[in-house]
């Protein structure tokens, strides 16, 4: 019905008819629930995963982000809240109608407990916690992969597409990436590095540690389907209605995923990662580094979740990059933020850093990436004879005359491998 009433009368000047905004928080939620997608065999569920998932690009691309209400829809909720008190979404704005849009915003309109306490904007911290979560997966638990994955690209859809709009009438400060970065913190470099380490996380024990599953045992497989077959046949034969026994009717789920159950077993904020992994029961160690089926490390792009993971932590760069270069005030400068790009990309693996610095598919823009490129082989210089550059822009007479004439200085083969590749 939504899709329906969004795209009656395209083509003519008709209005798109689209739902309040609570609704698309919702319908967010249910993209990659696991109840609706990987810790279920209903088909039914997964087809209501996929078509809300459906819906909301289609919503994006037709309305836009700021026309529809999705900057205003997905906002998380503060995780010092109580979960009762967190419907209405008291987070710092940069906004001056946050009164205005509390009460549009009414996830108990919805009767459904993934409006409310299993939302995903009430169970994840903050954007960069599930930004985490979602990469780690990306190594760690693929079969979730799938799921966050294509959730991480509709959002960046519609963080690109919000901070261009609000670019044209200069309101950076009140695009959605700005509030998602508000939350890190505005006090010292310390803290801005938690973005650097969301985006390249890469499923170890202190990755996961940090972030972690955004529902509790998320990373379970569905059900045994014979087992739940004996459990509706067990309920069946219970069906008692002149002693008020209803059985299974009314139960929109099996008896793990019942409200009652969901609420002993909520996740608090200090929850330690689950430890089943895709399909069975059996514990997995993830106190060692992520292992492929030969039981052997990681390595190359596999480390990082390969290439579908990769283009995506570059993306969420770019956004970030041009972020800075529209609003310094708003985050940091381009130079600063490049300094915290420098520190993270340069000590990464040499088969992974040559995909950020000479990637297939470009993320930046010539100067930005230049700039980039100059910070970060900067200290690989180091006590190589080369002059000291220290400006932001590099000319094709500068780098001829600062850098290509000189190796990397000190940091053996690796590091001549890196300058070499990046020249």
């Amino acid at each position: 019905m939504l899709s329906t009433n969004l795209t009656a009368g395209m083509g003519t000047r008709r209005p798109a008819y689209i739902p309040p905004v609570q609704f698309f928080a919702f319908l967010a939620t249910l993209t990659v629930h696991p109840h609706f997608t990987t810790r279920t065999h209903d088909v039914e569920k997964q087809t209501a995963a996929d078509d809300a998932l459906r819906y909301l690009q289609q919503v994006a691309k037709l309305v836009g982000p700021r026309n529809s209400g999705l900057n205003r829809a997905f906002r998380f909720v503060e995780a010092t809240k109580p979960t009762a008190s967190r419907n209405r979404r008291a987070v710092t704005r940069n906004t001056t109608d946050a009164a205005e849009e509390d009460q549009e915003y009414d996830a108990d309109s919805i009767r459904s407990r993934y409006a409310t306490e299993e939302s995903l904007w009430s169970n994840a911290d903050d954007f960069w916690s599930v930004v985490g979560w979602a990469f780690n997966c990306s190594v760690a638990h693929p079969h979730r992969w799938r799921r966050w994955k294509v959730w991480l690209e509709l959002m960046l859809d519609i963080l690109g597409a919000d901070l261009e709009s609000h670019a044209e009438d200069g309101t950076i400060p009140a695009s959605m990436f700005a509030r998602y970065l508000a939350s890190v913190g505005e006090r010292g470099r310390n803290t801005k590095r938690r973005l650097m380490r969301a985006i390249l996380a890469d499923g170890t024990q202190s990755s996961l540690a940090e972030f972690h599953e955004v529902w509790r045992d998320e990373t379970r497989g569905p059900r045994n389907l014979k087992n739940q077959k004996v459990d509706r046949q067990h309920k069946r034969q219970k069906l008692d209605l002149d002693n008020g026994d209803f059985g299974d009717y009314g139960d929109e789920s099996s008896a793990e995923d019942s409200p009652a159950t969901s609420i002993q077993r909520s996740r608090s904020s200090t929850a330690k990662p689950s430890r089943r992994d895709s399909g069975n029961d059996d514990d997995s160690d993830e106190s060692q580094a992520p292992r492929n089926k030969d039981n052997e490390p990681l390595t190359g792009l596999a480390a990082l979740g390969r290439t579908p993971s990769l283009h995506l932590r570059t993306r969420l760069l770019a956004l970030l990059v041009r972020l800075c270069a529209l609003s310094p005030p708003t985050f940091l400068d381009t130079e600063d933020l490049f300094d915290i790009f420098t520190e993270f990309l340069r000590p990464i693996p040499l088969s992974i850093f040559s995909h950020f610095v000479c990637p297939a598919r470009p993320y930046l823009d010539p100067d930005a990436l230049s700039s980039m490129l100059q910070m970060l082989f900067r200290p690989l210089l180091a006590g190589s004879g080369a002059p000291v550059y220290d400006e932001n822009v590099v000319t094709q007479e500068v780098f001829e005359e600062c850098f290509a004439p000189y190796a990397a200085g000190g940091g053996g083969g690796v590091d001549n491998a890196k300058w070499g590749g990046g020249v």
